[in-house]
């Protein structure tokens, strides 16, 4: 009678006991975000594997690599397993704990009378989650989990980024090479114009001077591009955890390859991009973890009720040991008196790192806004600053052609053809360079839409191609 009452006076307790979650106010949300449109089909682009959208199956190849190579990663997902493991701890708490030992004690004395025993026993015991305290041990550890989750994302979105960036950088560079390149040719073919027209009293040396200045220009813009390009290999390296890249691994595909180009800006994105960004999913997790950790404070001033049981026999011969069995149960109450006000201290500190966690979750929010909004605006206004550009080049090469026919009329200054040729070769630089800043752009705004969940490192490692 005394056992059913506790049981049910328990189960009535503990139906009072939940965990309520903080559930933080969300910001108005600004004009480019839209709310989740339902269909029936998942969109093909978006944030998951957004990287596809390029539809470029090398960097599909490389971005593999990195997801099952990248010690970085690896690194995340054994801190994942990690709190995994504690949240396995914790829980461990709401289930009672069976104890059975089996011991065997021989005693010598000095009047040659020796004496053995056997002992057998099985102990049980159990705490009575009245208050929640257990729980909210094990919520506090869920949520933790699912915060170290979202931190492995966050760190998959990095690497993943940087392996697109490395990579388009170091195709990137390798057009530039190919640019400068065709301008060394064009300005050694003006040279040799120059030198000409030298040779027959038509122009001062003065001319052949700056022309080889121009040329020598370049040289030192091909060194440049040729250490950058070095620099996205090694960063390769890195990201796909590697020392050295075998030279297969830049390998293009074709002739024709190039880094993709962005022709139209983003106007809007969904909500859901907002919701579901790691950063912001972390900050909640961390908040429903102080909130239990506030919960698991409250409750440890509460009494803790236990019930243990044991079943014990001792005898001097196995054959004996299974009869006679002794049996004790125990029902436990532990009241904290005086603790020098170590509780309540717990409390406030536990309250304290709740409002922090709140006002965390709120930056969070609103950091993810602004850099989705930057993403935005930069990816549009790099749109008009490239067509700037090119309608600069366009200008800059009918101006070239121009003064280049004048020049070799006799009729025009060397001055203003070399004025335009250091025009177009700036410019067409600065054209490749906006194209690239352009993508740079759209893989920025990409990853801040992005979760970050594509794939487990836990797998067999990739090859190298």
């Amino acid at each position: 009678m005394r056992l059913s009452l506790l049981i049910a006076t328990y189960l009535v307790l503990s139906g009072c006991a939940s965990i309520d979650s903080v559930e933080p106010e969300i910001p108005a949300l600004p004009d480019h975000f839209i709310e989740p449109v339902q269909t029936s089909e998942k969109a093909p682009l978006g944030p998951d594997a957004w990287w596809m959208s390029f539809a470029d199956e090398k960097l599909n190849n490389l971005i593999s690599l990195a997801l099952a190579n990248n010690y970085s990663l690896k690194a995340s997902y054994a801190r994942l397993k990690q709190s995994e493991a504690q949240w396995g701890k914790a829980g461990s708490g709401q289930l009672p704990s069976l104890d059975f030992t089996l011991q065997r004690s021989q005693v010598w004395q000095s009047s040659n009378s020796n004496s053995r025993e056997f002992e057998v026993g099985v102990d049980a015991s159990y705490e009575l989650d009245f208050w929640g305290r257990v729980s909210a041990l094990d919520e506090q550890a869920l949520q933790q989990y699912y915060a170290m989750d979202a931190a492995v994302n966050i760190q998959t979105n990095t690497v993943v980024s940087q392996v697109a960036l490395s990579w388009y950088g170091w195709v990137k560079e390798t057009q530039q090479l190919q640019l400068l390149h065709n301008q060394q040719d064009r300005i050694k073919n003006a040279l040799t114009v120059v030198r000409g027209r030298y040779l027959r009293g038509k122009v001062v040396a003065s001319d052949i001077w700056q022309q080889e200045q121009l040329l020598e220009s370049i040289n030192a813009e091909i060194i440049n591009s040729e250490t950058l390009q070095d620099i996205y290999r090694q960063q390769l390296a890195l990201w796909l955890g590697k020392n050295y890249l075998a030279e297969e691994v830049f390998v293009l595909p074709s002739e024709n390859y190039q880094i993709p180009e962005i022709l139209q800006a983003t106007e809007k994105v969904s909500s859901v991009a907002l919701q579901e960004r790691p950063d912001v999913l972390q900050a909640y997790a961390q908040l429903q973890a102080a909130s239990a950790g506030l919960k698991v404070s409250e409750t440890n001033r509460y009494p803790r009720f236990t019930l243990s049981a044991s079943y014990n026999r001792f005898d001097d011969t196995p054959e004996k040991i299974l009869t006679n069995w002794i049996g004790t149960f125990i029902a436990g109450l532990t009241v904290p008196l005086f603790d020098g006000g170590n509780l309540a201290a717990d409390v406030r500190l536990n309250e304290a790192l709740v409002e922090e966690q709140l006002a965390n979750y709120q930056q969070v929010l609103l950091v993810a806004m602004q850099e989705i909004e930057e993403a935005l605006l930069n990816e549009k206004q790099q749109i008009s600053l490239q067509a700037s550009v090119n309608n600069q080049l366009k200008l800059a090469n009918q101006t070239q052609d121009f003064n280049h026919q004048r020049y070799l009329q006799g009729i025009g200054d060397f001055l203003a053809l070399l004025t335009s040729q250091q025009d177009v070769l700036a410019l067409e630089r600065q054209a490749l360079g906006a194209e690239f800043l352009q993508l740079q752009y759209r893989i920025q705004l990409l990853t801040t839409l992005s979760h970050g969940r594509f794939s487990n490192v836990d797998e067999e490692e990739v090859e190298d191609e």
